[in-house]
């Protein structure tokens, strides 16, 4: 199963990477983004690196760290773009929510707690490296604004597996039922 969810977020990740890419390109064109030509190809090419390599990983198996590994990769890359798009007024701020709510819904609260960590410190040290003029209060907004959504995604999450885990018990109830049924019918 986690083998077919890893899967699904490298085709994921391709689309999102196209996106973002076709995004920058554009942006640059218009003079919107101060993001030199090399930088867009070096992240391109970093993420399409990795996902060639979570790809070839995953013909194997799914190791249990790589979920984590991808997931933070993930945001440090988005970090990255962040940080020459604009720093804290980077129109690809959002980006960090995409990876947020797939991880969560996929894996529950714990990864949700984990992507929110690892945002903390990528999104920090991207403020750091390009300091954000004046008051530092819409930060600290976004930054409480995201752990909100990764509290309520990872809510969300384990409220639908407890809902599966049930429906499951019920599921495997009506089988038992009728299994029982079936047995005790007298032979025609």
């Amino acid at each position: 199963m986690e083998q077919q969810i890893e899967r699904s977020k490298v085709v994921v990740r391709w689309i999102v990477a196209a996106s973002l890419f076709a995004a920058v390109a554009y942006l640059k064109r218009q003079g919107q983004v101060p993001i030199p030509w090399g930088t867009i190809v070096a992240l391109t090419a970093a993420v399409a690196a990795l996902n060639l390599a979570y790809g070839r990983i995953l013909r194997i198996a799914a190791p249990p760290w790589l979920k984590f590994v991808t997931t933070a990769t993930d945001l440090i890359l988005i970090s990255a773009l962040v940080l020459f798009t604009g720093g804290s007024g980077s129109v690809f701020y959002v980006a960090y929510f995409i990876v947020l709510v797939s991880n969560s819904i996929r894996y529950g609260m714990a990864m949700a707690l984990y992507v929110a960590t690892i945002y903390n410190l990528t999104y920090v040290g991207a403020l750091l490296v390009a300091p954000p003029a004046g008051d530092l209060t819409v930060e600290a907004v976004k930054i409480l604004a995201f752990w909100g959504v990764a509290l309520y995604a990872g809510y969300l999450a384990m409220r639908f597996q407890r809902q599966v885990r049930i429906l499951e018990s019920y599921e495997e109830t009506i089988a038992h039922l009728r299994a029982e049924l079936t047995a005790s019918r007298p032979s025609q």
